[in-house]
């Protein structure tokens, strides 16, 4: 019998057609997308099993994941025939062997997530990547960028998420955040780095600076208070998940000493 194989793959995706990534009864999935495809291309079943299970909606540039199978066949050759069957929203940027103990999941160095805010109407062919807030012209932006930095540093950001599990870890640390202005699409896109974050936790804190720097009423102070006295159940604004994307996932190897990026 041939033994089954490790391999790590990298997806790219445009979420806005799909009820997420994880596989979800009666709903279209990225990873039901791309086992039906696989099924289809060589008449046996994986499971693909991510580092990152994004929303409705949410894009990814670097989605990294794994699967197992016994085929004999060159990876580059899996690649090509597995992307043919794909459709023009999913498109796997590389497949290749892993070690047998490769997880997705463990030894993240690094997760970086972009969110995209349109400063203006955006063009009809970026509007499905970024977020044009409706109140986007009543926003400092200068106190929105401070607002941001309220987050650098670990904190218990139960004020920030949806808890799907009672173990389920609130308390996460941002190792930094930095701002890049696109003038060409009138467009700011927030980069968001830390290790792991918490269901709806990056699109709370987009929106929680956002109404921080539109209303008068409230203040980096009040940010500070949510962070400090975790509630979830708060009344700010969540962005919109289609100006989120998984931008890369940086791991590190069993013996600390090298990395490897994806």
């Amino acid at each position: 019998m041939t033994p089954m194989k490790n391999y790590s793959i990298i997806v790219a995706y445009d979420g806005t057609d799909f009820h997420g990534w994880q596989q979800q009864r009666g709903d279209i999935t990225i990873t039901s997308c791309m086992e039906e495809a696989w099924l289809k291309t060589f008449r046996h079943s994986i499971n693909v099993f991510g580092a990152s299970r994004t929303d409705a909606g949410v894009h990814a540039l670097g989605q990294v994941a794994r699967f197992r199978t016994d085929m004999t066949i060159e990876p580059e050759r899996m690649l090509k025939a597995w992307n043919a069957a794909l459709p023009p929203s999913i498109f796997i940027r590389s497949l290749a062997l892993a070690p047998d103990d490769f997880n997705p999941l463990k030894h993240v160095k690094q997760k970086t997530y972009y969110y995209t805010l349109f400063l203006q109407r955006p063009l009809p062919h970026v509007a499905r990547f970024g977020w044009h807030y409706i109140f986007i012209n009543q926003v400092d932006l200068n106190i929105f960028t401070r607002a941001l930095q309220c987050y650098v540093g670990t904190h218990d950001f139960g004020s920030f998420c949806k808890k799907e599990y009672d173990d389920e870890p609130t308390i996460q640390t941002i190792d930094k955040i930095d701002l890049y202005s696109f003038k060409r699409w009138g467009a700011l896109t927030v980069a968001i780095h830390g290790k792991s974050f918490a269901h709806f936790q990056i699109r709370r804190m987009i929106g929680y600076a956002l109404d921080v720097a539109r209303r008068p009423e409230l203040s980096l102070d009040y940010l500070q208070e949510i962070l400090k006295n975790p509630n979830p159940k708060q009344t700010l604004v969540k962005a919109d998940p289609q100006g989120l994307c998984l931008r890369k996932v940086l791991y590190k190897n069993h013996d600390e000493r090298s990395k490897r990026v994806y």
